[in-house]
């Protein structure tokens, strides 16, 4: 019988401060898992959330660091491990960052390295630690990385971000590919055009949707669940055959033109 059922499980998601950060660890700890939030600047919305989700009965740890170092990265892992009394056994590399972009050709260093510090190598130091301690104690587990439709694809202005993202579909192969006889499934979900409090009160809102909901092949941006859904999939007995795949959740964007488009 396939079960969705995360019980005695514990999850952690990096960046849960976020729109999407969020609805992972809510669905997460729906289906019953023990959460371990982490954040570097939104300790508040943490807060905030980790009460939400006491109050399903769920245990939660909060751990503040930055995950572009490698050094924050073993120390909230070896808190968690602390906190519960053994590995996070599903991990969940969703923190990122896209907001500084340009040209490349006036993309400064700091411009480049900070992006690919934090979505990339972020990904890599937090795994791992993560899965570093899971093999040492002989036990399996599950890791989703946040990735997007931008590693499939160019943007303008967003080479840093492009690359940084698409390290992460190679990243995920090899991890598949090292941590399989550990019995370790590790996957990515590829994001589109998701809504989230970033855009609210944004002026340039309704600009990026007239370009964007049109090239949606579903007519709508997408929402944090949508995502968390895909997740909560791949992390739990649905998933257990699954590894080293990446998941396209973008509504149709990246299928091609509209076809009720122009006639």
């Amino acid at each position: 019988m396939i079960s969705m059922d995360l019980t005695n499980q514990v999850a952690m998601v990096t960046g849960a401060g976020g729109g999407i950060g969020q609805a992972l660890s809510l669905d997460l700890a729906g289906l019953g898992a023990d959460m371990v939030l982490t954040c570097r600047t939104s300790r508040t919305q943490c807060e905030e959330l980790a009460r939400e989700i006491e109050g399903m009965g769920r245990r939660v740890c909060i751990l503040q660091g930055d995950i572009s170092s490698s050094q924050d990265c073993a120390r909230m892992a070896e808190e968690a491990q602390a906190f519960y009394g053994g590995p996070v056994g599903i991990l969940v590399n969703n923190a990122g960052y896209f907001y500084d972009v340009s040209p490349l050709i006036r993309m400064s260093d700091e411009q480049i390295n900070h992006t690919i510090d934090v979505n990339l190598k972020g990904t890599m130091y937090m795994s791992r630690e993560i899965c570093r301690r899971l093999t040492d104690a002989g036990l399996p587990g599950r890791v989703v990385n946040i990735t997007s439709g931008a590693a499939h694809s160019g943007r303008v202005d967003f080479s840093n971000y492009c690359a940084s993202k698409a390290g992460i579909l190679g990243l995920t192969r090899a991890m598949a590919l090292e941590l399989a006889p550990a019995h370790i499934n590790v996957n990515s979900v590829s994001v589109g055009y998701v809504e989230v409090g970033r855009w609210e009160g944004d002026a340039g809102k309704d600009a990026v949707r007239a370009n964007i909901i049109p090239r949606i092949l579903l007519r709508r941006p997408g929402s944090p669940r949508d995502i968390s859904r895909m997740v909560c999939f791949l992390v739990s007995g649905c998933g257990e055959w699954i590894t080293g795949s990446d998941f396209i959740i973008d509504g149709g964007e990246s299928c091609g033109r509209v076809p009720y488009e122009d006639g």
